[in-house]
C-alpha cells in the first residue's frame, strides 16, 4: 500500500500560538495541494518550547483548542495531521501526540518520560500504546528523546507498525558544551530515521523545527541556553533510504512511500540497556541527571498545582 505523505518543518516562536497556527496552516494546505494524506507538524510546533513556568499558559485538554483547529482541517481536506500538545490533565501536564482525522478520529500518546529539564514542566506517562490502527495503515509514533531508548524501539518492534512518525523539538547543545557532544548530538539526530526505517523495515516521517532556541534554565540564577534548532527533516523509505530532505530552512516536503509490511520481525536484536542511540557518556550523563532533578521539582511545585487549577 502507498501512501502520500508530508513533514513541516517551521520556525515556531514562544508565546506565539496564534502566529505558529496560522503559519503551520500555510504549510499544511501546501502538502494538502501535493497530495499529502498524512502531514506531520514538530512537537509543540504550536506553542514553542521553554524551560521556563510561562509554558504552562499554552497547555490545553486532550481535545481543547488544538484538536479543533485540526479536526475542521481534516474534515475539509480529508487528510491526517499530527503534532504534540502540551496536555493538562487534572493536576498534571503532558506532552502528548495527537493523530487527528477525518470524521472527528482522534488517537494520542503521550510521550513516556520527559528529556531533562523538560521534567522540571511535565510528567513522563510511561510506557502506552504508540502505534494505532487508522485507516490509512497502522502508525507508529515516537516522541523525540524517547527515541534514544529502547522502550522505544522495543513497543514499535512489538506492534509493528507500517509507518513511523518522529516528532522532535529539538535543539543544538548549548555553546559551553564540548564540541565533540555537539557534533555526536547532531549527527545522530540526523541519523534517528534512518536507524528506525532500516530496524523496522518501514518507512520514517521525521520532523523537527527550524531557528533559534533561547530559555532560562531552571534552577541557573539566570543562566540562558541559547542555540539553534537542529534543522533536518526527513522522509526515509522502508530501506533506509533517504528520499526527501528539508535543512536549514523552514518548509514542508512530500512524497510517496510504500508502507512497510506489518509481519516482517526484525532479526538484529535490541540491548537489555536503556539506551538506543549513541550517544555520548556526557549527554547521557547530564540528560538523566537534570531530569531526575526536574521531577522532584515538579512534584513539589506550588506554582504548577495551581497553574493545573486554571481553566
Amino acid at each position: 500500500m502507498k501512501l502520500s505523505v508530508a513533514a513541516v518543518q517551521m520556525e515556531s516562536k514562544n508565546r506565539d500560538y496564534e502566529g505558529n497556527r496560522k503559519r503551520a496552516e500555510g504549510y499544511i494546505l501546501e502538502a494538502v495541494e501535493n497530495g499529502a494524506k498524512l502531514i506531520s507538524l514538530p512537537e509543540f510546533a504550536l506553542i514553542g518550547y521553554l524551560y521556563e513556568d510561562s509554558i504552562w499558559n499554552e497547555a490545553e485538554p486532550l481535545r481543547g483548542r488544538t484538536y479543533q483547529w485540526l479536526n475542521e482541517l481534516c474534515n475539509k481536506y480529508k487528510v491526517y495531521i499530527a503534532t504534540c500538545i502540551l496536555e493538562k490533565d487534572k493536576k498534571d501536564f503532558f506532552d502528548t501526540f495527537i493523530l487527528c482525522g477525518p470524521d472527528d478520529r482522534l488517537w494520542f500518546h503521550r510521550k513516556i518520560e520527559p528529556a531533562s529539564y523538560e521534567a522540571f514542566y511535565f510528567k513522563g506517562a510511561g510506557v502506552n500504546p504508540n502505534t494505532f490502527n487508522t485507516p490509512i495503515g497502522k502508525i507508529g509514533i515516537a516522541i523525540c528523546f524517547d527515541t534514544s531508548k529502547t522502550y522505544s524501539i522495543k513497543s514499535l518492534i512489538k506492534d509493528r507498525p507500517g509507518l513511523v512518525l518522529l516528532l522532535f523539538s529539538y535543539p543544538s547543545l548549548p555553546s559551553f558544551s564540548l564540541e565533540r557532544d555537539i557534533n555526536n548530538w547532531v549527527e545522530t539526530h540526523k541519523n534517528i530515521p534512518t536507524i528506525y526505517a532500516k530496524c523496522l523495515k518501514v518507512p520514517v516521517v521525521s520532523c523537527n523545527k527550524t531557528g533559534k532556541f533561547s530559555t532560562s534554565l531552571p534552577l541557573s540564577f539566570g543562566i540562558k541556553y541559547k542555540s539553534d534548532f537542529v534543522d533536518y527533516s526527513a522522509i526515509v523509505d522502508s530501506n533506509g533510504n533517504v528520499v526527501s530532505v528539508i535543512s536549514n530552512r523552514p518548509g514542508v516536503i512530500c512524497t510517496e512511500v510504500e508502507l512497510g509490511d506489518e509481519n516482517y520481525v526484525p532479526g538484529n536484536i535490541i540491548s537489555e540497556g536503556r539506551w538506543y542511540l549513541p550517544y555520548t557518556f556526557f549527554t547521557r550523563f547530564t540528560t538523566e541527571y537534570t531530569q531526575k532533578i526536574g521531577k522532584i521539582r515538579y512534584k513539589f511545585s506550588r506554582k504548577r498545582k495551581k497553574a493545573s487549577l486554571i481553566d
